[in-house]
């Protein structure tokens, strides 16, 4: 009977535990922190283990007790009541990472992927009276990293337990006693260390039957720059002797007098490992990690994307490069095209002129391209803020607002150039003077409309640049979209530099009016797009009040241009302007309330549906797209949807899933950002085995082959 007692004690515990144990998660950006305890009930003056818990978004690590050459080890500082006692906080065998940014800038280090439980042994009081309940609270610190960027996180956390007569073990009980037996053993018997000639040879005597057959061995060193870190060391077993030999790190010149470091041995379903120090004592003592919780990170790994993710070998430079020609590629994207028609017809107005005046439009049509890419990246820099890093290229059309101005400016430049009312010079520059205020005004907004209507197209190499830029600082940022908008507006100092290249344009003439009135039905393509994309952000009413809105701004416009003419007394004049200026007044206010009725929000999480999928055994082709997006609609068109692909989808078992973005997702952005992606198009095929990483499809343009060939590959 005696033999069933502890069993059956165990499984009361199990069951009723929930009802002692409070601990509440906390999640700071990309890792879910919290305490956990191996009892549900404490019994006074039993010790039992703490554990701080990580639950690490993929992609994503945090570190050890020596997280390498730079990064800070997690910490965990608590405030425990009267009388208890704690030890140190304790890492389990952790891996190494080595990530390669290109241009020899390499970085190794140690952590966790995934989760992770540090164990820490706390001793309670035998005064203890039981029926009390005891919470125990602190401050956790980390630095969570991924290949793009480091995030200081931070957590204040407290688990409640209630004493008893005799201990209980918790629900969380066989997790940690699996984090316990992955902490390093120590071995007592003092490490050898040796420098021989460009080798750092390190011998160690371990207990007979330690290592198992077949285990793969590997070395963490508790110091740096003794080994060389991007070095995987030749580990030899012979008997109880184990033989480590690593090339040295470049600064090292004489053998150190003092080392540790951990032999981690993996084998299927188990790691552990072994503390060996040249003083024959625990080689580990994390609980000396001193990083304050409070303290954002002064060293930090490189924030950049991997060199297989950027194009041109990766860095700053070729980010850059991406960048500047990205933005030369937006000019012949579909989005851009009816800005771009103006300004070359404004080329054609100035052939002729002075080379002073060309150089002049050209340039401040640029200045206006700068001016919003840097409005755009404030933009994003304070959505980044609030969303905790989460943001978007072409996030702003997730705003039906933002949606509802760009109608009515197309609208109007539309009207405009019909000929309804007069600002034809002011955005073209045709058939006024150059040099007049309006026209230089008229190049600026050119630019500016240029990038309102850019967003929705991500020109190929566009994507991996926009991606490094927002995982950066602000000047990075900055300087990767000013880049972009230097590419954009490249085209144009061309004709400004070589004024001889107007040669090759028509010469102005009476069909110029003929071209400009042509050039406003493109202006209503864009209005009909656009449409398109509030029928999926407002529900009908709301459709119905936004085009309500837009009508009224036309009636404005015909106001203005049909009441105000100079061949009016300035009394008629004067009432035709304060009558369009009210009806605009009326139509903004249309417009607002046409923004607050949005159908439902989606609660439907992208990932629990493709993992879903996979648990039924599919493989899923995932379309991260939006309404907005131009490149989106053509990939769907010319790859996705071919008979090829559909069938090929049919016969290998694919699940294909559409991750709408045209609304704001907080799952797919999650989705998205793990991936380091800023925005769509994008595009992933997940294997039906939950353990295999998805294959990713290159940036911007999709073709039916790389489809087909990554059907094949599963």
């Amino acid at each position: 009977m005696a033999s069933l007692r502890l069993p059956l004690f165990a499984l009361a515990g199990l069951l009723i535990g929930p009802a002692f144990s409070q601990s509440t998660p906390v999640r700071d950006k990309n890792v879910e922190a919290r305490l956990v305890a191996s009892v549900s009930t404490i019994q006074p003056g039993v010790p039992f283990t703490l554990g701080l818990q990580f639950t690490i978004d993929r992609t994503w690590h945090t570190y050890w007790a020596n997280p390498g050459d730079t990064g800070i080890p997690t910490s965990l500082n608590l405030t425990l009541p009267e009388g208890f006692t704690a030890g140190p906080l304790q890492f389990p065998v952790p891996k190494k990472f080595i990530t390669d940014y290109g241009f020899g800038v390499k970085e190794a280090g140690f952590g966790y992927e995934t989760s992770v439980i540090h164990p820490m042994t706390i001793t309670p009081p035998a005064t203890l009276t039981p029926g009390q309940k005891i919470t125990l609270s602190g401050k956790a610190g980390w630095l969570m990293c991924d290949p793009n960027t480091c995030v200081p996180g931070k957590a204040d956390l407290s688990i409640a337990l209630e004493v008893g007569s005799a201990a209980a073990p918790s629900p969380e009980a066989t997790a940690i006693a699996s984090a316990v037996s992955r902490l390093p053993q120590p071995v007592t018997t003092p490490m050898k260390v040796a420098l021989e000639g460009g080798n750092v040879v390190l011998t160690a005597t371990l207990p007979a039957g330690s290592i198992p057959e077949g285990a793969k061995l590997a070395f963490h060193p508790l110091k740096n720059q003794v080994l060389d870190p991007f070095a995987d060391p030749a580990i030899t077993v012979a008997g109880e002797t184990v033989t480590i030999s690593s090339p040295k790190h470049e600064s090292l010149t004489a053998s150190p007098a003092d080392f540790a470091g951990v032999l981690a041995v993996e084998v299927p379903g188990k790691k552990t490992g072994f503390d060996l120090s040249t003083s024959g004592v625990a080689a580990t003592d994390p609980g000396t990690s001193t990083a304050d919780p409070d303290k954002t990170p002064e060293t930090t790994s490189p924030s950049t994307a991997t060199p297989e993710e950027l194009p041109f070998g990766g860095g700053l430079f070729g980010v850059l490069l991406a960048a500047f020609l990205g933005g030369i590629i937006l000019n012949v994207m579909p989005c851009v095209f009816p800005v771009i028609s103006l300004k070359v017809m404004s080329f054609v107005g100035q052939a002729g002129e002075d080379r002073k005046k060309v150089f002049a439009h050209s340039a401040t049509f640029a200045l206006g391209i700068l001016v919003f890419f840097w409005a755009l990246t404030i933009m994003m820099l304070v959505i980044k803020s609030a969303s905790g890093g989460e943001v978007g290229w072409g996030a702003q059309l997730q705003f039906p607002g933002v949606v509802i101005g760009l109608i009515v400016i197309m609208v109007l430049v539309a009207m405009s150039l019909f000929g309804v009312f007069e600002i034809g010079a002011s955005m073209t520059a045709v058939g006024g003077d150059l040099a007049n205020k309006s026209g230089y005004a008229g190049s600026f907004w050119s630019g500016a409309l240029a990038v309102l209507l850019a967003t929705p197209c991500t020109a190929p190499l566009m994507a991996p640049a926009i991606g490094f830029a927002l995982a950066q600082s602000a000047p990075i940022m900055f300087l990767v979209f000013t880049t972009l908008g230097l590419g954009l507006a490249a085209p144009y100092f061309l004709f400004a530099i070589f004024p001889k290249l107007l040669d090759v344009l028509p010469a102005p003439g009476a069909w110029m009016e003929t071209f400009k009135q042509f050039m406003g039905f493109p202006m209503l393509a864009v209005v009909v797009w656009l449409s398109g994309v509030l029928s999926k952000q407002l529900d009908t009413a709301g459709l119905q009040w936004a085009l309500a809105s837009v009508l009224l701004v036309a009636l404005s416009g015909w106001i203005l241009g049909r009441f105000t003419g100079f061949e009016r007394p300035a009394p008629a004049r004067m009432k035709g302007r304060l009558t369009a200026l009210l009806v605009f007044l009326l139509a903004l206010g249309v417009a607002w309330e046409a923004t607050a009725k949005r159908p439902p929000a989606n609660t439907i999480d992208i990932a629990d549906v493709i993992a879903k999928h996979r648990a039924e055994g599919k493989h899923v082709f995932v379309d991260f797209t939006a309404e907005w997006c131009v490149t989106c609609k053509v990939n769907k068109r010319v790859a996705i949807n071919t008979e090829a692909v559909q069938n090929a989808f049919r016969d290998h078992n694919v699940a294909f899933v559409t991750a709408d973005w045209t609304n704001e997702d907080p799952s797919i952005t999650k989705l998205l950002a793990e991936f380091g992606r800023a925005g769509v198009p994008f595009y992933l095929l997940y294997p039906s085995d939950a353990g295999k990483e998805p294959i990713r499809f290159g940036d911007g343009i999709l073709t039916q082959g790389a489809i087909l060939e990554a059907i094949g590959k599963l």
